[in-house]
């Protein structure tokens, strides 16, 4: 009789799923290896009656038909826009590639929906020309209205066009003294201990953490002509990145981000209703006739708090992210309620993590 082969656990492929260990390459990049900006401005045509109408457009337009031989002192511009353009050229990128940049109105114009950019130079830094634009405006919102009313979708006034590498940036120097640099995009002293420790344990002593950022690999003689194969071993090394316990808050859009290692102390919490006054108030003590005592300001604190419906609710030691998620949800709480509740528990010294408010 043959057994029944056992049942396979439930869920097993989510934890297959939540695999925490992460490629080095996606977590650092190698020192040298950047983009470069470059931007310029031009102009859109084929705008259907939404271009710019200001002094600014009618100059651009101006000197752009002066350029092409014809002389026009007051160009019509309801269908053309000045636009500035802006966009970073990776690494390694070579002349004829195609990149995209962006396009933004510099005038009143209201939309670039329908447009062409034609001939924008881009500039580095340097002031030399790496890149040319020039093509339909891709993306963009819609804006529609009438007499009484109007609707905007997303932003007519932005969008992204073609450019074409006109000429090479010579990337840096990777080998410096037969030694490269990652460069941790978060930096973590315990990641990059982490990455040191997984380099070392397949190139000996070829490793060290410099600092929270830079882990510096002194490459082995073999790899010295082979650099590229070399980085790339390297980048499918697998660790578990280490992360600070913080909240992040973007108030614009009222989204909250925390960490798995956010912990919350022994807290009374009230909800939305419950108001918690605190005030100081200062009083001077007088001394007593002829005492020869000097007259002294004592403080005085009072709290005060005001119930309208609300509930206390205890928060336990060491509260952990899900744990905290699943009270303010049960709690009904809205971002912006939580948004302040979490700037509360910082100033109250209870959020044991770092808040960033954006």
């Amino acid at each position: 009789m043959v057994a029944p082969a056992p049942a396979a656990p439930r869920n097993s492929y989510v934890r297959g799923q939540l695999d925490p260990s992460v490629r080095v390459k996606d977590i650092t990049f190698v020192d040298g290896d950047r983009n470069n900006h470059v931007s310029g401005d031009g102009l859109v045509f084929g705008l259907s009656g939404t271009g710019g109408k200001s002094e600014q457009t009618r100059s651009m337009a101006s000197s752009y038909f002066l350029h092409k031989g014809i002389r026009v002192d007051q160009a019509e511009t309801k269908n053309m826009s000045a636009v500035l353009v802006s966009g970073k050229i990776p690494p390694y990128a070579r002349k004829g590639e195609t990149i995209l940049i962006n396009v933004s109105v510099a005038d009143d114009a209201t939309s670039l929906r329908g447009g062409t950019l034609h001939q924008a130079v881009l500039r580095g830094i340097d002031d030399e020309i790496y890149a040319i634009a020039q093509g339909p405006i891709i993306g963009g919102g819609v804006a529609a209205g009438g007499a009484a009313a109007s609707v905007t979708k997303n932003h007519p006034t932005v969008g992204v066009c073609e450019a074409i590498v006109e000429r090479e940036i010579c990337p840096e120097q990777l080998l410096v003294n037969g030694r490269l640099r990652l460069v941790l995009r978060n930096k973590e002293y315990s990641t990059a201990t982490q990455i040191s420790n997984a380099l070392n344990m397949v190139f000996p002593n070829t490793a060290r953490a410099l600092d929270a950022g830079t882990v510096e690999i002194a490459v082995p003689r073999s790899f010295q002509r082979s650099l590229p194969a070399f980085i790339s071993m390297v980048g499918e090394l697998r660790i578990k990145p280490d992360q600070r316990a913080r909240v992040v808050i973007n108030q614009k859009t009222g989204t909250i981000v925390m960490g798995k290692h956010v912990k919350i102390s022994r807290v009374l919490f009230a909800s939305e209703n419950i108001v918690i006054s605190t005030a100081e108030t200062p009083v001077a003590s007088q001394p007593a006739p002829f005492s020869q005592g000097e007259t002294v300001v004592l403080p005085r604190s009072a709290v005060d708090i005001f119930e309208s419906g609300g509930t206390y609710n205890v928060w336990q030691e060491g509260l952990t992210v899900g744990d905290l998620a699943q009270a303010l949800n049960t709690l009904a709480v809205s971002p912006n309620s939580m948004i302040n509740i979490f700037t509360t528990l910082r100033n109250q010294g209870a959020l044991q993590a770092e808040l960033v408010i954006e």
